[in-house]
């Protein structure tokens, strides 16, 4: 999928950032064991892909909402089940705890059902990164993510103004209950911003946006 970012740059720009995508998608896809232990991926030709790790931020082929569809129902069901029995004329005995405990097995069970197919690459693919080129630096996100900001900014490494961390609104960690998330923040002399969100432990967290900061830090010197 070839991605058109928007901005003020001008065309050849505009290639790059979908050269580094296209890249960098496809190593990803071809060394999903690297995506497993860190968020920095080093995809060769001087381009790294820097994913959203801890947050859900997959793209669902029609196949996998297809298929992952009824599970959020059945789990709304489990705890509907016993939560209304107890709101209503349920009394606390063995029975009603025995459902309950059921329910709770069920549920537990549908969760671990959901992460096994959020793993599953042909139904949930890895498409959305940031990229660090020897060009620059892009968002690849869907409006989804950034309803309210471009969710395909790109800054060409001569136009960076600042490096900052701070929170940013991902939409989809609401599912987590978190209205923002950690982010880095590049910021450009001409208005665009690149976010680079993650939601890990404060320790690998600090380690995964310090290796992005150096890296960043040596496209600026080079």
């Amino acid at each position: 999928m070839e991605l058109r970012p928007t901005g003020i740059y001008p065309m050849s720009n505009e290639k790059w950032s979908s050269r580094n995508y296209n890249h960098a998608d496809t190593y990803i896809a071809e060394h999903e064991e690297e995506t497993q232990t860190r968020a920095v991926i080093d995809c060769g030709r001087g381009i790294h892909a820097v994913l959203p790790k801890g947050l859900p931020a997959l793209k669902i082929r029609f196949h996998g909402l297809f298929m992952i569809a009824p599970l959020p129902l059945l789990m709304a069901c489990v705890i509907f089940l016993p939560l209304s029995g107890f709101l209503g004329e349920w009394k606390v005995n063995g029975t009603t705890l025995g459902i309950s405990l059921l329910c709770l097995l069920m549920l537990a069970g549908l969760m671990r059902v959901i992460l096994v197919m959020l793993n599953n690459r042909d139904m949930f693919p890895r498409k959305y990164f940031v990229t660090l080129g020897p060009e620059g630096l892009n968002m690849h996100f869907s409006r989804i993510h950034f309803p309210v900001s471009n969710p395909k900014s790109f800054i060409a490494w001569n136009n960076v103004q600042s490096v900052q961390r701070a929170s940013a609104f991902f939409l989809p960690a609401l599912l987590l209950g978190r209205p923002t998330v950690p982010a880095l923040q590049i910021v450009s002399r001409q208005g665009p911003v690149v976010t680079i969100p993650m939601l890990l432990p404060s320790s690998r967290l600090e380690k995964e946006f310090t290796q992005v900061e150096t890296l960043i830090q040596q496209h600026l010197q080079s």
